[in-house]
Parts: C-alpha cells; structure tokens; sequence
C-alpha cells in the first residue's frame, strides 16, 4: 500500500523495524540514480519530498551518528559483531565502507564475506563483519527504492533480457544526479516512475522517452 513518505527526528525515535520509505502515486519526489542495473531496475535514493523535506540532510547527521557509536563499540568486536548464526538473508545491519558506516541488509550470506546493501544508497558491497543497528537507528526510512521506468518495454528483437547498452546509457547519463520522479504507479513489487533530468540551464531531458528515442526500448502498449 502507498502511504506518505515518513518523517523522522531523533527526538521523535523510537524502537521500531526498519523499513523503506513510501512513495505515493502522482507524486513527484527528487532524487539521486545510484545504480542501475537495467530499466526494470533503476535504485533511486529519495533526497526531497514533494513536501520539501530533506531526507539527504537527515541522513547525513544519522550516518555521523552511526559512524561514532560504532566507533566507540569496536574496542570489543565480540559485542559490536553479529555472530555468525544469527546473519541471514535480510538480516539489517550497520557496515564499515571506506572508514564510514552505513545502514544494509544482508543480501547473500557467506561464510567469511557477505554481500550486504546499502539500504539509502541501493548499492551492493562485500563485507567481512556486520555490526548491530540500534533500534534508534532504524526509524529514519531507507531512502533507497529499487524503480522501474513507466510505459516502455524491451525492443522484440531483444527477446527476454534488456540490453546492456540500455543500463549504461542510463548509468551514463543519470548517476549521481539529481533528478526529478514522478511516481506512476505503487502497483506490483516496485514503484513505475518517470524520470527527468534537472540541468544547470536549457530543457530538462524526459529519460523514459529518450531511452525510445535511442532505439533501447520502445513504448508500452499503456503509453
């Protein structure tokens, strides 16, 4: 079910499950493309509200947050570490990335190494310890939403699989960017958005329609 996005402040935590931030139909939210894997799976990371609610600047202080808890655990592994029997698939965790810590879940359990994603950023990491999220850490909504691309569907002669061409022109040409989402739909297991370009100057680029224009897609019987 779509519901509004969540508002959260530290004074306002409390003990609670971890879950995704929501988005509602014929809204439009900004936000960052921070990986894609094809059309029918773009990860977009929420950063404004249609409200205007600024979730970039709330998740910034959480992950400074997250970052000294950890810091002051890991004199003692023993405590700060998941043990092993308790890690599986979905498991929420924190993980240390480049000597900064972040909110994942547990994706794929392995015996040393485990792959884990960034749960506001989409993105998929190997890590080696998984260290417990408070519960105080897990009332902010993870930003990351896995989308798919509204009113287009893959080229006959592509047969069941999207090009590879098609995810690196939208990696190419949206990563780390601001964009602008419309949500279409909240029906099925992922949010149906369009998606348009927000430049320093000139006409914003409607992606949906430029992936047609480029011969990588062509548009849905819906369109």
């Amino acid at each position: 079910e779509c519901m509004d996005l969540i508002h959260w402040s530290p004074e306002k935590a409390v003990q609670g499950v971890l879950k995704q931030v929501q988005m509602k139909e014929n809204e439009t939210i900004t936000g960052r493309v921070t990986h894609v894997l094809s059309p029918e799976s773009v990860w977009i990371q929420v950063c404004l509200s249609p409200t205007g609610y600024s979730y970039v600047q709330m998740l910034g202080s959480l992950t400074d947050n997250i970052s000294d808890t950890l810091g002051r655990k890991l004199h003692n592994l023993r405590t700060a570490v998941i043990p092993a029997n308790e890690i599986t698939r979905g498991t929420v965790c924190a993980v240390m990335v480049e000597g900064r810590a972040y909110r994942g879940c547990v994706e794929k359990v392995g015996t040393d190494v485990h792959c884990v994603r960034l749960v506001d950023f989409g993105t998929l990491h190997s890590v080696e310890h998984l260290f417990t999220l408070d519960n105080y850490y897990q009332t902010l909504p993870s930003l990351a939403v896995n989308c798919c691309l509204a009113n287009i569907t893959r080229l006959p002669e592509d047969g069941s699989c999207w090009p590879e061409e098609a995810a690196e022109f939208l990696e190419e040409n949206l990563k780390d960017c601001l964009v602008k989402v419309r949500i279409v739909s909240c029906q099925g297991d992922k949010p149906s958005v369009e998606i348009y370009t927000q430049p320093a100057s000139g006409s914003q680029t409607y992606m949906n329609q430029q992936l047609v224009y480029e011969r990588f897609a062509a548009w849905s019987q819906s369109e």
